[in-house]
Order: C-alpha cells, then sequence, then structure tokens
C-alpha cells in the first residue's frame, strides 16, 4: 500500500497539531501495552516458518472489539494490527472527520477490552498506561509503520534466540574510551578492520570507487566501522550489511538515555534488527566523556584544522557541543578502533 492509497493530502497529515484535529483525517499508530508487562495476551512460538502469537481468550477479545469499534465508527480503518503475548498495536487511518476524537476513539476501544477481560475473570487493570500515539506527518512513514507491525512478532522471537545480541551495555571500553554498545561484540576483537569515511562532496564515482576496495576487503575478513554520516558513507555502509559482511556503527544520540521509560525494551528498528540478529552488527555510542576526552578532542580539532586549511580557510575553533564537531569526532574515534594501517613489505 502506498501513501497515495489513502485518500488525505500532505496538508491534512500536519492537522493534528491543531486543537480538534484529533476528529480529522489523520492516521495514526497505537500501542497498548499490558498491565506489568505481563503476557496477558497471547504466547510467542514458531511453526517453523513463522513466528506467531498463541492469543489468550483475552487476546481474542482484543480482536472482537476492533470489530465492535469499526461497528460504532465507521470513519476508521485498521491498516494493520499485531496482538503480542504483552502489548498490541493498531494501525488506524480517521477517513472522514468524526464526532468524537481518535483519542477518545482508542479510550472507549480499551474500556471495552478491560470489560470483556473482567467477563473473562480478570480483575486487575488491564493495560499498563494510557495508550501511546504515534502519528503519521511524513511520506514513508505510512510502509514503515505497517512493516513494523507486521513484523513484530519475528523481532521479538529473534530477540529471545539471541537476548545477548540485543542487550545494551552501557560500559563497553575500548581502546580505553567508554561506549554504550549493542550487537555482536566479539567484532571487536577481529583484527582486520577497515573504516569508512567520505566526504560530503566525493562524486558518485568516487564512492563507487571505494565501495569496491570495502568490499573486497569484507570479502577478505575486515570488519568494517563507519559512521554512516555522509550519503557516501550511508550508501557503503548499506551494502556491506545487505551483503552479510560485518558492521560497527558509530552513533551520535543513538540510544536511550540511561534510566528513561524506553531504555528497557529498545531494539535496533528496520534492517539492523535483523543484522544484529544475525551477529552481523555492532551498534557503539561514545559516553559524553569519550566525546570531550583530550584524545578525541585534539584529534577532532586537528582534523577540523585540515579541512580548514585544505579549502584555504583560517581555521576556528568549534564548540564540543556542535553537531559539526560531533561528526567529526566519530570519525576519529572511529579511526582510534580501528588502528593505524598495515606497514607494506
Amino acid at each position: 500500500m502506498t501513501d497515495a492509497n489513502l485518500n488525505i493530502t500532505r496538508n491534512e497529515t500536519f492537522k493534528w497539531l491543531e486543537p480538534g484535529a484529533w476528529r480529522k483525517p489523520c492516521i495514526v499508530h497505537v500501542t497498548m501495552v499490558a498491565n506489568a508487562r505481563q503476557a496477558l495476551f497471547g504466547q510467542l512460538s514458531h511453526n517453523g516458518t513463522e513466528a506467531v502469537v498463541e492469543k489468550t481468550p483475552i487476546g481474542w477479545a482484543l480482536i472482537h472489539q476492533q470489530s465492535r469499534m469499526l461497528e460504532l465508527c465507521p470513519e476508521i480503518k485498521i491498516l494493520a494490527d499485531k496482538v503480542m503475548p504483552d502489548h498490541h498495536h493498531m494501525v488506524l487511518q480517521v477517513q472522514h472527520t468524526m464526532p468524537r476524537s481518535i483519542r477518545e476513539v482508542v479510550r472507549g476501544y480499551m474500556q471495552g477490552c478491560k470489560g470483556e477481560a473482567r467477563q473473562l475473570g480478570f480483575t486487575e487493570n488491564l493495560y499498563d498506561a494510557p495508550p501511546f500515539f504515534r502519528v503519521l506527518t511524513h511520506k514513508g512513514q505510512l510502509h514503515a509503520m505497517i512493516e513494523y507491525v507486521k513484523a513484530n512478532a519475528e523481532r521479538a522471537w529473534q530477540r529471545k534466540q539471541n537476548p545477548d545480541l540485543f542487550r545494551m551495555h552501557r560500559r563497553t571500553e575500548v581502546c580505553g574510551l567508554q561506549f554504550t554498545s549493542m550487537g555482536n561484540h566479539f567484532l571487536l576483537e577481529w583484527p582486520d578492520r577497515q573504516l569508512v569515511e567520505m566526504s560530503r562532496s566525493a562524486s558518485d564515482e568516487q564512492v563507487e570507487s571505494r565501495l569496491q576496495e570495502v568490499l573486497a576487503a569484507a570479502h577478505n575478513g575486515a570488519v568494517t566501522y563507519t559512521a554512516a554520516i555522509s550519503k557516501g558513507e550511508q550508501k557503503i555502509a548499506r551494502t556491506v550489511r545487505e551483503q552479510g559482511y560485518p558492521l560497527v556503527v558509530l552513533l551520535n544520540d543513538g540510544f536511550p538515555a540511561a534510566g528513561s521509560p524506553q531504555e528497557r525494551y529498545y531494539k535496533p528498528g528496520g534492517a539492523y534488527f535483523e543484522a544484529c540478529s544475525k551477529g552481523q552488527l555492532l551498534l557503539m555510542e561514545p559516553a559524553e566523556n569519550t566525546f570531550v576526552s583530550e584524545a578525541v578532542m585534539g584529534a577532532a580539532e586537528e582534523a577540523l584544522r585540515r579541512k580548514a586549511e585544505a579549502k584555504h580557510y583560517s581555521y576556528a575553533r568549534i564548540p564540543v557541543e556542535s553537531q559539526r564537531y560531533r561528526f567529526v569526532a566519530l570519525n576519529e574515534i572511529g579511526r582510534m578502533l580501528v588502528g593505524p594501517p598495515p606497514t607494506p613489505f
């Protein structure tokens, strides 16, 4: 399904920000979490082909209440839904302006689920918190939302089979530097490494030439490190990942904050999830003290100075809080992790 099938214009997708817009045409991804993350709605299993959730009677009540919601609110269309053991998702399209907001409709749906659960003998509160809404705001987001919901069971199964690969480590130390990390930490011990750093101004030909060099080294056993900032770096990282070669990605602000509600259930999204489940990926975010360490600051400053001189600019120091400093620092950190290039014979 494409955005063109939704009878909703790009301007309309932004009206949710205005008062009363929750009653108007929009698309929302709703997540509802079971009380204390109990497996109230089903059990995860695998049938040999795909991961499935065997629904409990309460899980089937959620499906029954969806039919009830559509009867009461014909303006709504369900684009995707998935009942998981301890939470459930719905992607809903409001096709026409409604007398009630989509927020009120979802709350009414949850009340119906609670009522049916009580009839089944469940006397506790069914849900852990109010529903979490994400609203479609830009082109391409709908497809990502639907694919996320459809693949939810498979991702959960992969995490269950490979728990160590999806465990967040807050104190990973490499080369005397501190990181938050997730993925296959054995990649750090691999002796043959290469860094991918491409200028934003690199031509298509330069990117393609570098890509072939990187793939040849990866084929011969090198682990590829990159911050994947420029388009060239992103293309090379994507190709390395798609061809199944190991990849270490350096992130800037890539993990949830320590102690935040998102920390416990964080997982990498999209294609990174698949690569992580196969042991082909390691994500690393430098700690704040790494960004301002003497070694990193010195290397980043020297790199910035070289860039300025190459363009015949007078060098002016930039603040360490700036995005530009952090991006340069990420590449310099990558250089430290990869180590010096091998000495030719």
